[in-house]
């Protein structure tokens, strides 16, 4: 997975709709973001967590409450308030297009009511238009990187420690083996001594 680009819309401090940060590529191919405390750098980086898998990293606060303040005070009782981000990758020589987007808006008792999330893909064909993937866009992304090994490649830099605590090694050499493609040979080999076992009583 090459990531591209990203833009977000009322996402936590990000008020309205940024404009498409292109990432860096080719020889020059590190993007580096830089602000004081508060300013945005963790919810950027959970701004691609929640894009692909619905999740965040264990600093960011208040997951719940990702629609921007500012917009839903500013917006009328009753007026709903697009949350979103999207994302464009590649991968195997094809482009993706990813959007997660939520609405939240004030009730008539002033309270905030916020709806589910929907999630939508697109894939770049050859004609450069952009077409609805013929499979499950949850799939795609589990097959290109699994849920689980996300939290090794967007990670937050101040709390990379818990991930190589002495309790999660066990869990990382699992991890590892689902990225090669290894552990369904581990699967294939435990399925195959059942077998056998079963053969041998008949």
């Amino acid at each position: 997975m090459k990531l591209l680009s990203i833009k977000l819309c009322n996402f936590r401090q990000f008020h309205g709709k940024t404009p498409e940060l292109i990432l860096a590529s080719g020889k020059q191919n590190t993007t580096i973001i830089h602000g004081n405390n508060g300013s945005g750098k963790t919810t950027i980086l959970n701004a691609f967590t929640w894009v692909l898998y619905e999740k965040f990293t264990a600093a960011f606060s208040s997951p719940h409450l990702l629609v921007n303040k500012r917009a839903i005070n500013e917006a009328e009782i009753g007026v709903s308030v697009d949350c979103w981000v999207e994302v464009q990758f590649e991968h195997e020589n094809k482009r993706y297009q990813v959007k997660r987007k939520c609405y939240a808006c004030r009730d008539k008792d002033n309270k905030i009511q916020y709806s589910q999330n929907k999630f939508f893909m697109l894939v770049a064909g050859d004609d450069g238009r952009w077409y609805p993937p013929l499979q499950q866009p949850d799939e795609i992304i589990n097959r290109i990187l699994p849920e689980s090994l996300h939290q090794y490649f967007f990670f937050d830099g101040e709390h990379i420690d818990h991930i190589f605590r002495a309790n999660k090694q066990s869990n990382i050499a699992e991890d590892t083996k689902e990225l090669l493609g290894v552990k369904v040979l581990d699967r294939a080999i435990e399925h195959l001594k059942k077998q056998r076992k079963l053969y041998k009583m008949s």
